[in-house]
């Protein structure tokens, strides 16, 4: 039967024995490192391919009748009458197919083209992956769009 000696290893064996376990531990290191970085650059490349995670919302809303001049920056018309929410101060919504809002904006400006008024708007940060992106302007209702339809703008009217 042996015994464990219980003398000390020899100093050679000792440094040997540290050497190594350097080595070693060195190179787990710098392995878990390259692993970190590999799944870093996967992450990163897979979003970049992917897109953003939201889009803007931008289009057109025209009224064809019941407008007058705007005295509001930015706005050269405005409705008036039955019309009057049509205004710099007019709330533009986007909602998913359950009717969650998503984001919300405002009207940004309108052009007076004589026999309409052409208002503009821009509403960002929209989620994607939505099934379809309602589109709304003040209280007239939503309209129904895809991510695609959304994304490429959109162009509304009002009135006859």
């Amino acid at each position: 039967m042996t015994y464990p000696s219980l003398h000390p290893a020899p100093a050679a064996e000792v440094d040997s024995a540290r050497r190594a376990f350097r080595r070693g531990f060195a190179a787990g290191v710098v392995a878990a490192l390259a692993v970190g970085a590999l799944v870093t650059g996967a992450v990163l490349a897979v979003r970049s391919i992917a897109g953003p995670d939201s889009f803007t919302v931008g289009g057109t809303m025209t009224l064809q009748d019941g407008f007058t001049t705007s005295s509001a920056t930015q706005f050269d018309c405005e409705g008036e009458g039955g019309y009057s929410d049509m205004s710099p101060a007019a709330a533009v919504t986007v909602s998913d197919q359950s009717g969650t809002l998503l984001a919300k904006g405002r009207l940004d400006g309108s052009i007076d083209m004589g026999d309409s008024c052409i208002f503009t708007f821009a509403v960002a940060d929209v989620p994607r992956g939505a099934a379809f992106y309602e589109v709304e302007i003040s209280h007239r209702g939503g309209i129904s769009f895809t991510e695609s339809e959304a994304e490429d703008g959109i162009s509304l009217s009002l009135g006859d």
